[in-house]
């Protein structure tokens, strides 16, 4: 390979790498700066809201409290039946969308694009220990960027089983270089593990988790139509995932750790 071309191919590397971790940045800015700007009314509102009784038992508990604070307890009436509280259109999504739609979907789609970012950062390092090695790396980072594009258009058990063998594949692969090397002289002796290739590991076998649980929670015939939810629909622990990924990623990059 000429120098040109790994030139070439190292900064589509880091190109690719820093494009995720701004993405990711702009996502965290669209999804925390709505809350942290919120008018002091829409609070105040909130709050009435919140305090509001949401059912019978509330109002009765309310009414108790202050008519013993007025001393008059002994003579309460019962209280008329108050209506529930109209449920929150983020709360009703989340009660309305399957647990593996909102949770096991987006992690399985975080997963993989914070794993792509791991291999477009570590690409140029390999390309100058091996052209092989930086090729591995930049094929690894294209195809889960690819798979997550996929599965951004519509959902299959084969998409998922493929998901699952690429990532298992990528993990089985790094543990093999840490633990023994690779044969036929490309890697004699184990590499160190580091923070990157951790991170990797991570990532990627949280891809295997949530695809395989997919897998299992959902037949072969649920898939018609199956798609992301918006970022708002996630489920908080999704949410949280993509949130820490993306923090690590940006972490790890201005570290300057190796991989």
């Amino acid at each position: 390979m000429t120098a040109w071309s790994q030139e070439t191919l190292t900064l589509l590397a880091h190109t690719v790498h820093y494009a995720l971790v701004a993405g990711g940045l702009i996502g965290l800015g669209w999804l925390l700066v709505p809350q942290l700007v919120t008018p002091h009314g829409s609070r105040a509102a909130r709050h009435v809201a919140d305090a509001a009784p949401r059912d019978p038992f509330e109002a009765r508990v309310a009414a108790l409290r202050t008519a013993a604070a007025h001393g008059r307890l002994a003579t309460l009436e019962p209280p008329a039946p108050v209506a529930p509280a109209p449920a929150s259109a983020s709360a009703l999504t989340a009660r309305t969308l399957p647990r593996d739609v909102a949770l096991l979907l987006p992690l399985a789609v975080v997963s993989s694009t914070a794993a792509a970012g791991v291999h477009a950062a570590m690409g140029p390092l390999h390309f100058r220990e091996a052209t092989l090695f930086g090729l591995f790396f930049a094929g690894a980072a294209l195809a889960q960027l690819g798979w997550t594009a996929l599965v951004l258009r519509s959902v299959t058990p084969a998409l998922l089983r493929a998901g699952v063998a690429l990532n298992l594949g990528c993990v089985v692969l790094w543990a093999a270089t840490r633990a023994w090397g690779l044969p036929l002289g490309l890697m004699p002796t184990p590499e160190p593990v580091g923070p990157w290739d951790l991170a990797a590991a991570a990532w990627e076998l949280g891809v295997v988790a949530a695809c395989a649980a997919l897998l299992r929670a959902r037949p072969p015939t649920s898939y018609a139509g199956l798609r992301l939810p918006a970022w708002v629909d996630w489920h908080r622990g999704a949410t949280t995932t993509a949130v820490v990924s993306v923090l690590a990623l940006l972490v790890l990059s201005l570290s300057g750790a190796g991989g």
